[in-house]
């Protein structure tokens, strides 16, 4: 691929040629009955890519200017022991200040504009232990309406075990679930792109028929290069 300035110009440039496959599509593929072809994941992708550049656009800026600009959050975030899978009150104070008239509030902006999603998460991105090209997320999501309460989430493109990055980084997960019916097998796509600051754009989608659910941008170091297709869960916690 050539050099690209943007992750619109990522995504432009991606052909089938420059995809990785993680093994975790066969597992999904096998649990599920069957997986959508790395084309169609890579045709979901630009296809949404294009009808919603501003709200992908606007939460990558904003969740770039958060690593750089706001260390304690970012250190404070990496601090919270999210593999517990219990959801504290720190967690939810954290998140929830930075969601609703703070640091990503246009991030909520771009979202209530988008008015396609109902649900905004933050949290760090992790890795898979010994998994080739496995990534993963963990965080604490929060329904823009507030008709429930704040859910973890995390999710994962194998079932190895997740860890957090030993660099400090920030995640933004957007989802038209509601954060108590997020649960799902899941196909996506990945593609990370070094500007000022290291950034990754995935994509998720349900169903062979690829159902969009969401999509996550992840900023700091350590993320990972090129683009991959996975299979992979994502799920709530409290």
């Amino acid at each position: 691929m050539s050099t690209t300035t943007s992750i619109g110009d990522q995504i432009e440039a991606l052909t089938v040629d420059d995809l990785s496959r993680a093994d975790s599509l066969q597992r999904v593929a096998a649990a599920t009955g069957g997986a959508p072809s790395n084309q169609q994941i890579l045709d979901a992708m630009k296809s949404f890519y294009s009808a919603h550049t501003a709200v992908v656009d606007g939460t990558a800026r904003n969740t770039g200017s958060v690593a750089q600009n706001h260390p304690d959050f970012v250190s404070t975030m990496n601090g919270y022991d999210w593999k517990d899978q219990q959801l504290g009150a720190g967690q939810q104070s954290t998140t929830g200040g930075a969601i609703f008239g703070g640091i990503f509030d246009p991030e909520l902006d771009d979202v209530n504009a988008d008015h396609l999603f109902s649900t905004i998460g933050v949290g760090v991105s992790a890795d898979l232990q010994f998994f080739v090209g496995g990534a993963g997320g963990l965080g604490c999501m929060w329904d823009i309406a507030k008709r429930e309460g704040p859910r973890g989430y995390g999710y994962a493109t194998g079932e190895v075990g997740i860890r957090i990055a030993a660099e400090l980084n920030v995640q933004c997960f957007v989802t038209n679930q509601l954060p108590s019916q997020t649960d799902l097998d899941v196909f996506g796509l990945k593609v990370s792109v070094d500007l000022a600051v290291s950034l990754s754009f995935q994509t998720f989608w349900y169903g062979n028929d690829l159902h969009l659910l969401g999509f996550a941008i992840g900023a700091g170091v350590g993320l990972g290069g090129g683009a991959t297709v996975f299979g992979g869960h994502i799920w709530n916690f409290g």
